[in-house]
């Protein structure tokens, strides 16, 4: 009877083991993913962004709408902030974060994944624009 007794208490254990190890354990889960956001651009000839600097998570789905209000044209890169303004040129657009050139009164969109924690800029570069201040901070959280 002991023996028997020993022999449940074994399977007892060993049953509650494995049951407990099925149930939890592993990797605890991902962190939630950030919603999408869109956040939109006005363009004016007076070499503005509106807004002037926007905050975005990591790993956010982020839209962007350039509004060109004005009657010039205009675009909107993301570049690093070792970017000169100056010269800044669609070659620095990082992520593919290049709406393209929206003539006056038109509007343009992308779309792109915010990049790793840090500060960007965003840049319209026409001749011109962003040395007259056509330049924004993006920052990711």
């Amino acid at each position: 009877m002991k023996k028997l007794n020993t022999i449940l208490i074994f399977l007892f254990l060993s049953s509650a083991v494995a049951f407990l190890a099925a149930c939890g354990g592993g990797e605890p889960p991902a962190p939630a993913k950030p919603d999408p956001v869109t956040i939109t651009f006005a363009g004016t000839d007076d070499f503005a962004w509106d807004p002037g600097t926007v905050t975005v998570q990591s790993g956010q789905e982020v839209n962007v709408v350039l509004d060109n209000q004005g009657a010039l044209e205009h675009n909107w890169i993301l570049a690093s902030k070792t970017v000169e303004v100056a010269t800044a040129s669609d070659a620095d657009a990082l992520y593919g974060a290049n709406v393209g050139y929206v003539q006056g009164g038109e509007t343009g969109e992308l779309t792109f994944v915010a990049p790793g924690p840090g500060e960007y800029q965003y840049i319209c570069t026409v001749a011109g624009h962003a040395a007259g201040g056509m330049v924004g901070t993006l920052i990711v959280e």
